[in-house]
């Protein structure tokens, strides 16, 4: 009974994750959105714990980066898209990982044939749109970052302690995502400030970035990294749902193979790699 309630809580953050993009269109104003939602949860984050760390600082500049581009994406892309893009961030960590002295395995290295498949799949399907390139770009560089943070995540959580890498780089977040939010709306050239886009930062801020990163950590306690990476995998997978239901964003042939493949990769890597 208390095994299943632990990993209630990384479902739960898995459902939660999966709103970000649904919620970042419906906000409106991307740039808005991810400006509130960076410094909600780093004004959260401040009252739980507090790093001048440099993991922080570095961790925190990778999620600042990842909070812009996916709203960005999200809205340019779509839910979708943007949610399995983000799931290619086992390439990119694999990447960062032999900087710091790691060598990939067979396991890794058929999960990257697997999702480099899938990324041509999805630049081809993509880049028909007049935004497409551009989105498919914006939306690669989310798991770009997104695979730097899990790196630098692992590297400092097994020297220090992992709050440095979680809690204690959000409000350095919000500084980098001030920064790029600030370039992207003055670029624009005008700034709305709606309700509807402060709304959907605030919910981002607190149930979609702190509540989840909690639970997670709660979930961990008692269930184990490999089980918890594949109840995490629904999260992609939730997050088109949601596009389709509430956006009308249904994927192509060719996008859901591209999907399963990015699936196929993430599960065979968590499973052949924790036997």
């Amino acid at each position: 009974m208390e095994l299943s309630k632990h990993k209630l809580y990384i479902l739960t953050a898995a459902v939660l994750w999966s709103t970000i993009g649904l919620a970042t269109v419906l906000g409106g104003d991307p740039g808005l959105v991810a400006l509130v939602r960076a410094f909600g949860a780093g004004a959260v984050a401040l009252i739980f714990f507090r790093s001048k760390s440099f993991s922080s600082m570095l961790a925190g500049f990778f999620l600042g980066i990842l909070f812009t581009l996916y709203s960005l994406s999200a809205t340019v892309l779509g839910v979708g898209v943007t949610a399995f893009l983000l799931y290619t961030a086992p390439l990119w960590a694999t990447i960062a990982s032999i900087t710091y002295g790691e060598k990939p395995g067979r396991v890794d290295v058929l999960s990257l044939v697997l999702i480099g498949v899938a990324l041509i799949l999805m630049a081809l399907e993509t880049g028909r749109g007049p935004n497409g390139l551009a989105g498919f770009a914006t939306g690669l560089a989310t798991g770009i970052s997104y695979g730097f943070y899990i790196s630098v995540a692992r590297y400092y959580s097994r020297r220090i302690s992992s709050l440095n890498v979680s809690l204690g780089a959000l409000p350095y977040a919000a500084v980098i995502t001030a920064f790029f939010a600030t370039f992207f709306l003055h670029h624009r050239g005008s700034v709305n400030i709606d309700y509807s886009s402060v709304v959907a930062g605030l919910y981002l801020a607190i149930f979609a970035t702190v509540l989840p990163y909690f639970l997670l950590s709660k979930g961990l306690e008692e269930v184990k990294a490999s089980t918890a990476s594949l109840i995490g995998s629904l999260e992609p997978v939730l997050a088109a749902v949601w596009g389709a239901i509430f956006l009308q964003q249904i994927p192509t042939p060719t996008l859901a193979l591209a999907y399963m493949l990015i699936l196929c990769a993430s599960i065979l890597q968590i499973i052949l790699t924790n036997r």
